[in-house]
């Protein structure tokens, strides 16, 4: 019983300072649109159709199995 309120308080005090952080990395107002550069090509284009081909292309190897 004495370990589990141990457990207890230290895991509300540990809680305490979490929760009250405030954020400090507020979205913009207005957004901006993405820039049209080689990095978030690969990045918002190119790596999901690369992983959606692979799910597709295992789902079929594993049926075969």
């Amino acid at each position: 019983m004495k370990q589990r309120i141990t457990y207890l308080l230290a895991l509300l005090f540990m809680t305490i300072p979490a929760m009250s952080q405030t954020p400090d990395m507020y979205p913009p107002t207005v957004p901006e649109p993405v820039e049209f550069t080689t990095l978030n090509v690969i990045l918002y284009l190119v790596i999901p159709v690369l992983l959606v081909i692979f799910l597709i292309y295992y789902r079929r190897m594993k049926r075969r199995k």
